[in-house]
Parts: C-alpha cells; structure tokens; sequence
C-alpha cells in the first residue's frame, strides 16, 4: 500500500526545510527576528477594555440604550461605604459623615455625585409651604425629639430604608456614582468627550478606599468599600493578576519538567522561547488589528503555552533521539522536521478550524478568542518550523547517552499500551463508544452559570462584605427601566403615575429561590413625598394626586430646592422616567426570565398610555449577554466538531476513519462535562473556554497519532505492527507534553480565583484523558477499522522491549 502522494510531498518539503535552515542558520533566524521585532513594536499600542460596550458590536441596539440611558440619567453602576455606628443621629457622626461626603466630592476623579444621609430629602411641610431640609444636617437640632423624628423619618421612608440607612438603624452607606464621560483637551485645545474606561474608573476607587482609610478607626471601626463597581474591578484585577503571576508559574514548572525530561538546558530554553515569541506575535496582531484585550482573550497566554510547547516537544523529541544515537546534527534535525511537520501542519489547520468556528458569534469576546487563538495556533507552527529548526543548529547540542534502565521504562510501558490495545481491541472500543454515548449524555445535561461572586473564595473580604451589605441592606444590582411617554410633560398623567407605583409594589414581593428584589424606585416616591408633606404631613395623602396640575406644581417646588434629586428620575422634558428595581446578586443565567416577567407585567400596566419600555443597566445587560455568550460557545462547539472531522478526514484520507478518529478527540472533553454535571460544577465563563485549549490539545495527540499510524499501516499493511511502532516513536513525545503542560497547568491551584483553580485543573484533567485516549482508544480503533494486508514478524508487530532501537527506528522511518 502507498500513502498519498501529496503528504509525501510535504513531509519531503519539510525535511527539504530543516536541510536549507540547518545549512544556513543565521540568515534564516536574523530574518524571523526582524519580523517578530517590528510586530512587537506595535505592543505599545495594545490597550485593555472589559467594559460592557466591547461585548457587542459597534452600534448594537443594546449598547445604543445603554448610552442614551447614561446620557440622561447617568451611571448606574456605584461604590458603596458602609459605615457600622449604634446611632448615626449623633453631632459627632453627623460632623464626620458630612466631611467625608464632602471629601468624596472634592477629591475622587470622574466623580458625578454621592447619595448619602448628608444631602438625603427630608420633604415636610408646615403652615401650607413645603420644605426640603437634610436629612441628617450638619448641625443637629438641640431638641432630642426633633432628632429622633429625623431618625424615624429616615427608617420609615421607602427611599431610604435600606438604601442610605439600614433597618436596625446601625449601618449607614454612601452611594458615590462617577461620570459616565470625561472632557479632555486634544492638542489644539478643543475639548473631547470620551466614556470612562476600566483604568480611570481604577484610579477613582483606588482614591476612594484611600479617603476611607482616614476615617477608619475614627468615625467607626468598621467601614467597608463595597457594590457592584468595587467588586467588577477587583474580579478583573484578580483575573489578570492570576494569570500573569500563575503563567509565569507554570512557564518555571515547565520549564524544570523539561529540564527533568531531556537532562539538558536547550531543552528548556528552546520551548519556552518559543513560547515567548508566540505570545509576542499574537499580542502584536491584537495591536496591529486594533483588538484590546478582553475577558476571554486574556486565557491566550495559556492557550499558546499549550500549543507552542507541544509542538516543540513532538520535534526536539525526535531529534534528540536521533542526535543521541549518533546521527549528525543537520540529518537529525531534517528527519525531525520530516517525520512532524506535517502532523504539525494538520494539529495547527485543525485547530485554527476549530477555533475560528468561535469567530462568527455575536459577541465579541467569544469572536476575538476565535480569531486571535486561530492565528496563535498558526503563529505556534509558523515559529516551530523556522525559529526552532535555527536554534538547534546554531547552540551547541552535546549528545547524551541515554541510559538503558530510563530507555526501558518508557519502552516497557509504551509497548504495554500498544500490546494491550492489540489485545483488548474490541472491548476497548466498546468500553470507549459506552463512554462517549453515556458521557454525551451527563453532558447535554450540564447546568450554565454566571455568577462572579462564586469566582472568589467564600472568606475573601470582597465576598463577606458585599453579602453582609446584601444581608443589612438588601441589594447591589439594579434593573433599569426607562418609560418613554413619547410626549412632553407625558409623566404628569395621574394614572400613569398610578400604573408605575403599583408596579413598584408588587415587583418588591417578587422573591425566589434565585433572587430577591429589595427596592423599586421612580418619580412616584418624589411624588407622594411631596403630597404628604404639602397636606400637613398626614400619611393618608402619602399617594398620587389626582390632578396633573397639582402633581406639576409639586415637581416644580422638587425641582427648586433639589433638581439632581429630581433629574435623577425624569428627564428634563418630563417625558421619559426613570424605574430602579434593586434586587440582591444572583446568577445571571436567570436575569433573562426575570426581565420577561418584568416585561409582562409592565406592559400590562402601561397598555393604556402608549409607553416605549425600555431594559436596561450594567447587570441585566451583563446578565444577558454573558448567558447569550455561554450558549453561543456551546454552539461554537459544535461547528468546531464539525471542521475538526473533515480535517481528519482529509488528514486521514478516508471518511469512516476520519470519523472514527473524532472518538478519542471528542471523548476527554465528554467525559470532564459529565464529571462536571454529576459533580454539580457548572459550565462559567472561564470554563466554557477551557474547550478552545481542549480542543487544541485532544487534536495535537490524536493528529500525532493518527499520522504516525496511518504512515506505517499504509507502508506495511500491519495495523497492530503499526500502532506498537508509533506508539513507540511518536508516543514518547505525545507522553512528554502531557506531563509538561499537566504540571503546568495545575499550578493554577494556586490562584486567589476559584475559577481559575478549577481552569487548572480541569485543563490538566483534559490533557490526561486525551492522552489515555490516543494511547488506548485510538489504537484500539485503528486495529479493530483497519484490515490486515501483511504481517510484521512473527509476533504480528508486537515488540519486544530489548529489541534493536536503530532497527526499530528504520522501520518507523
């Protein structure tokens, strides 16, 4: 039998290649660094961005809400300081908070305002005139009555209760919220106005806890920083954080691993420069193309460890064999290149096919993971076949005489794998499909979530203060809803206003096991205040006017004494308003069912007034869009099994083969979302794209395999003969990779994340089973699909382990 003539071509190519770089070294190297070092200089223009306007299209209707809502009403995400004291409504505390309102103002960047019991409404009235004074005044009144009234007044108002002041009276909070745009000047003086970024955003809140930690000790021993701004910049802190101290990690266990596995230090340097030059040739397109780094694209660094060290293994392990046993250096390196580079060629196309089935998401993280880990999978190829090939002939390589009890260890257990495979072909492949099925199975079922304060350990500070805050103060996500009348003045319609409050009523009792809604806010609040006071603060006037006359002069007499107060619900039109439903942090997979519930109700209310509605917010737009991300993916998954067979397919040369093979590249990948799903672990964010490395990794061992199966059984129409010899001689790198990069990746154990300790393992759980896939599955597949044509020897294949290496390698060759 013959093998195809095109893939002898390549591999003859191939072997041509490591011959013209092996004779002229330098050229070929100078040339190579030239090209990465004029990429690497656009690195300075590489920016970050994990703000919700990069996770959709440029002009997303989504985002376009999302920005109008901010031009009118401002940010909705915020800071929140708690401040614990038995009793704010002393002179003492008062004198304290308002300095450090004040002080917030005065100090913190970006900042638009601070909602505290400094500046909080007290609306009251006396002989027919209406008066808005501070809740908690600065100076307090001398009367003790008069104070505690101010106290009463403060725990009952719905504004309030739970938002400026808890229920028991001893937990205060300021609520500072930042400018959703800065004006800067461009170099000729012209003012420009950009949206706030994740970096300036930093510096408010770094400035922020510096303030509080003046007062900490002093104005109570116990003030803390939390809300949903605080703990979105500290998640992305403590990602990027992780990645970069545990990449680094991992790069030095790797790197004693390799050490430990070829005894040499060219070992080492060789792969994880490599390594180095591939993250700085992706980065540099990232920059090149103008793409900033997001969530999900910061995982390449870990992406390309896999895939550039496990290329460079597979070739420095057939060379250093090679070169041991006495080869030259130049014929060494040419047979390497000939025997992998085309295995390398067909991991790296079917990987990038596999990951560029990511591109056409709709959201963009999930699309730039795709595009930028296919070009880092290409880049991997691209630099393992020319930089690699020079440094092996350029550094000065001394041969190392492997000893014969470590050459017979590996052998006896390579050869055992192949034995047995032989041997138990039929139940293996039965075990492996019942597997497969049965895994297939558990994993369809397998639970989505999005829920970032499960990413951090349960005794981080970050994660008791904000459900302390929760427990006292009953919520840190808000749903925003913006009811457009579509006319002037449209909101001063009694029933209207009726409509929104009943609203607000009956959403607050909306409790399930998933989440809790706490507040409901509009300009109904203002409105009823104001009534009450304006009737001698009788409670039975605490409601909606019947006249929209009466109800404008109200909001007119709001609007003197506290227009932010005011414009903080309505706009200046009086034609859209502003509804604020504050709920506890639940996981966002189940913030899509609440808006439709939300939806019915609210169109129910509004059908007789021919409102526009419409949902907003950082939390349900997150919510939202990371539960269509985590679908999306699985989706991508799916088209990236499709481009992944018809790649084994042609690799392989037969269809029902190159479907077979997709057996052992599918089933590790199976089998952890199985365990996953009986575990109760479920599919996040950072998990979900564990697959992209999955993928990369279950492909690389059963391409390797396949082709050095495929290119012996065609050479001697033995199947069983032709799995023991590639077990043998490609099974000894795919063996070495899979415990470098294990290794490498369960250092992410250590991280401060959970999410990231369970990306480590689970990463490391993948590489085992793909290996013990291509070890078992796949030879036993190869025996049981492929005839017999010819036997090897007496023992049909089965070697022994004191056979002849050189004969043994003649044969594979």
């Amino acid at each position: 039998m013959k093998k195809s003539n095109w893939k002898l071509r390549i591999e003859k190519g191939f072997e041509q290649l490591g011959f013209a770089m092996g004779r002229h070294p330098l050229a070929w190297l100078v040339g190579s660094l030239l090209i990465i070092a004029a990429m690497a200089s656009q690195l300075g223009n590489l920016r970050q961005d994990t703000s919700l306007e990069s996770f959709l299209p440029k002009g997303a209707d989504i985002i376009q809400s999302y920005m109008e809502f901010k031009e009118t009403f401002g940010r909705d995400e915020t800071f929140a300081i708690t401040v614990e004291s038995e009793n704010p409504y002393t002179q003492e505390f008062a004198t304290q908070l308002h300095a450090l309102h004040q002080q917030l103002m005065d100090e913190v960047p970006y900042i638009a305002n601070v909602d505290s019991l400094a500046n909080a409404r007290h609306t009251h009235g006396a002989d027919d005139t209406l008066y808005v004074d501070e809740l908690l005044p600065e100076i307090l009144p001398e009367d003790p009555e008069e104070v505690e009234k101010l106290r009463n007044y403060a725990l009952a108002s719905e504004n309030y209760r739970n938002f400026l002041i808890s229920e028991d009276g001893q937990l205060v909070a300021l609520i500072v919220r930042l400018n959703s745009f800065h004006y800067e000047k461009d170099a000729s003086g012209e003012l420009h106005r950009r949206y706030l970024e994740e970096s300036d955003m930093k510096v408010s809140y770094d400035r922020i806890r510096a303030i509080i930690e003046q007062y900490q000790g002093v104005m109570s021993d116990d003030i803390q920083l939390t809300g949903g701004m605080p703990i979105s910049l500290e998640l992305a802190e403590l990602t990027s954080r992780d990645f970069v101290v545990l990449a680094g990690l991992a790069n030095l266990v790797i790197g004693i691993v390799l050490f430990v596995i070829f005894k040499r230090l060219s070992g080492v340097v060789m792969p994880l420069l490599i390594m180095a030059f591939g993250i700085t040739v992706t980065m540099s397109m990232m920059a090149i193309l103008d793409s900033p780094i997001q969530i999900s694209t910061s995982i390449l660094p870990a992406f390309l460890l896999a895939v550039c060290v496990g290329d460079s293994i597979h070739m420095l392990t057939i060379f250093y064999r090679h070169y041991d046993e006495g080869d030259e250096k130049l014929h060494a390196l040419a047979s390497a290149m000939g025997h992998t580079g085309l295995a390398m060629l067909f991991t790296s196309i079917t990987t990038a096919a596999g990951l560029l089935s990511f591109s056409t998401s709709e959201l963009t993280p999930v699309a730039s993971l795709g595009i930028y880990g296919a070009i880092g999978s290409l880049v991997a190829f691209l630099l393992s076949v020319t930089i690699l090939p020079c440094l092996i002939a350029l550094l000065p390589l001394k041969r190392r005489k492997l000893h014969q009890e470590e050459h017979k260890m590996m052998h006896r257990f390579l050869s055992w794998c192949g034995t047995f495979s032989a041997r138990n072909a039929k139940p293996i492949v039965i075990v492996g499909v019942l597997l497969l099925v049965s895994s297939a199975f558990f994993a369809s079922q397998i639970r989505f979530s999005h829920y970032p304060l499960s990413w951090l350990p349960p005794d981080n500070p970050f994660t008791i203060a904000i459900k302390e805050y929760e427990q006292r103060m009953g919520s840190t996500v808000s749903i925003e809803v913006v009811l457009d009348t579509g006319v002037d003045r449209g909101i001063l319609n009694p029933g209207f206003l009726r409509a929104v409050d009943r609203i607000q009523q009956d959403v607050v009792h909306w409790d399930t096991e998933h989440y809790q809604i706490a507040k409901a806010m509009s300009v109904t609040n203002i409105v009823k205040e104001t009534n009450r006071a304006l009737h001698d603060n009788e409670e039975a006037h605490y409601s909606i006017p019947d006249d929209p006359n009466l109800i404008s002069q109200e909001l007119f007499l709001v609007e003197m004494d506290e227009p932010d107060d005011l414009y903080n619900v309505v706009d200046k039109d009086y034609r859209i308003a502003r509804l604020t439903i504050t709920s506890t942090w639940f996981d966002g997979l189940y913030m899509q069912g609440l808006l439709d519930k939300l939806d019915v109700r609210i169109k129910d209310e509004m059908a007789p007034y021919n409102v526009s509605i419409t949902y907003t917010g950082l939390a349900p737009i997150m919510g939202v869009t990371f539960a269509k991300m985590l679908f999306s993916t699985a989706e991508s998954y799916g088209l990236a099994a499709i481009s992944i067979s018809l790649m084994m397919v042609l690799l392989i040369g037969n269809v029902k083969l190159g479907l077979l093979s997709m057996i052992p590249s599918l089933l590790p990948i199976l089998t952890v979302l199985a365990a996953m799903q009986i575990l109760g672990i479920p599919l996040d964010m950072l998990t979900m794209l564990i697959g992209s490395i999955a993928i990369g990794l279950t492909v690389d061992d059963n391409i390797h395999f396949m082709h050095g199966f495929r290119k012996l059984y065609l050479k001697t129409g033995d199947p069983i003969f032709a799995v023991e010899k590639t077990l043998l001689s490609t099974g000894r790198a795919m063996l070495i990779t899979s415990i470098v990069l294990s290794l490498g990746f369960l250092v992410y154990i250590q991280a401060e994340m959970t999410i990231m300790a369970g990306f480590g393992v689970i990463t490391a759980v993948c590489i085992v089973l793909a290996l013990l896939a291509s070890y078992l599955i796949a030879p036993a597949l190869m025996i049981v699909a492929n005839k017999t044509w010819h036997h090897q020897g007496e023992k049909k294949g089965r070697i022994n382990p004191r056979s002849d290496e050189k004969e043994e390698r003649e044969v594979v060759e």
